[in-house]
């Protein structure tokens, strides 16, 4: 695949459509209901205006890093966690891993891995972020967190949206099931999956709770951060029981249709919880451009999921480095046109919330909040 012709990440989706089975498409795209919120993702960020300003210096640091829990990370772009990725590619997360250390990042594997979180991260000799589906018992959560602290994560990330099955229709029409080279090799690990993969790749898991989050910050010793919040009563909670992060998420759009846009919901929960702990966000960024309007909202680093499957269908690690690579140079680019001199300087006053009318004769802007 020659990426230097893949010029877009939508160009890069396309490439990937015309390779990928069309029911295995469906199911990694789709979401839940209408797909309305997953649309909404991408049109909520597409709403948002860049504010440009006249450059008051002649330099300009084009340094895209940031610090989270005192470790520097060359992208703010982290790679979510997706599940399972053997779909696309026989590497799976292991090639996804390999991509987000070359981009100086990071990979945050999920409880469904097709691999073992274990030798993932023995693979690229760096830990990863493990992210947590409650499975079983408590005893085999514990015993999960156990064997993700053996291994080296560097965070737990626990998904506090995802409890139950959800209405995914697109899949089910496209007749998706899962094929046989996929597994669940964590869940193997464990002991937790003794036989066969359900057809819909879906296993029952522990609805959390406000409880269950607090006996889960006990057991785990490195940075804990919770996915799903939409909420900023939520995120102030989360920070009250000891939570050292926020991913502001809405999974997708895979789980309930109609839900408020992840974007939609980042500013009040970044007022909300302030500089207590770091804010993270998901769902529909497209573009640098995307990654720096949710910095301009109160997000330290934005996470990706479609896209870097996408990059991972066509070319295994060397695709999701490919999409990597064209995010860093639109996060550059977007810094340079916007008068700024680095990510340090991107705030609120960047960005303006709105739609244009386009139809008018001249240039009507109305903030909608």
């Amino acid at each position: 695949m020659n990426f230097a012709t893949l010029l877009t990440i939508g160009e890069i989706e396309q490439a990937a459509r015309a390779v990928v089975d069309a029911a295995v498409w469906t199911y990694i795209n789709g979401g839940a209901g209408a797909n309305k919120t997953v649309h909404s993702n991408v049109t909520a960020l597409e709403q948002i205006s860049l504010r440009p300003r006249i450059r008051d210096v002649a330099s300009v640091s084009l340094d895209t890093s940031v610090s989270l829990f005192g470790k520097r990370v060359e992208l703010p772009v982290l790679l979510a966690p997706t599940s399972p990725q053997r779909l696309l590619h026989e590497d799976a997360e292991l090639a996804t891993a390999r991509a987000a250390v070359r981009a100086g990042t990071i990979t945050i594997v999920s409880t469904d891995s097709h691999y073992s979180f274990e030798t993932i991260a023995q693979s690229v000799k760096q830990s990863c972020w493990f992210q947590l589906y409650a499975y079983g018992s408590r005893r085999d959560v514990e015993a999960t967190l156990e064997m993700a602290a053996r291994a080296g994560a560097e965070a737990v990330v626990v998904t506090m949206d995802a409890h139950y099955s959800a209405r995914r229709i697109a899949a089910k029409r496209a007749g998706f099931r899962t094929p046989p080279q996929v597994d669940f090799g964590t869940l193997r690990a464990l002991g937790i999956l003794p036989g066969n993969i359900p057809p819909d790749a879906r296993f029952d898991r522990i609805p959390l709770t406000w409880s269950d989050l607090e006996w889960i910050r006990a057991q785990v010793a490195v940075p804990l951060l919770v996915k799903g919040v939409l909420h900023p009563d939520d995120a102030r909670r989360c920070v009250q029981i000891g939570a050292d992060g926020i991913i502001v998420s809405n999974h997708g759009g895979r789980q309930l249709d109609c839900v408020i846009s992840s974007v939609a919901a980042l500013e009040d929960i970044s007022i909300a919880v302030g500089s207590e702990c770091v804010v993270l966000m998901d769902g529909g960024i497209r573009s640098g451009v995307d990654v720096i309007k949710a910095l301009a909202l109160g997000a330290q680093a934005v996470c990706i999921g479609r896209p870097y499957l996408w990059g991972l269908a066509l070319e295994g690690e060397g695709g999701v480095t490919a999409v990597l690579e064209l995010l860093r140079n639109e996060v550059e680019d977007t810094l340079l046109q916007l008068g700024v001199n680095g990510l340090a300087d991107i705030t609120a006053s960047c960005v303006s919330q709105g739609t244009w009318n386009l139809s008018a004769p001249t240039e009507v802007y109305s903030r909608a909040r």
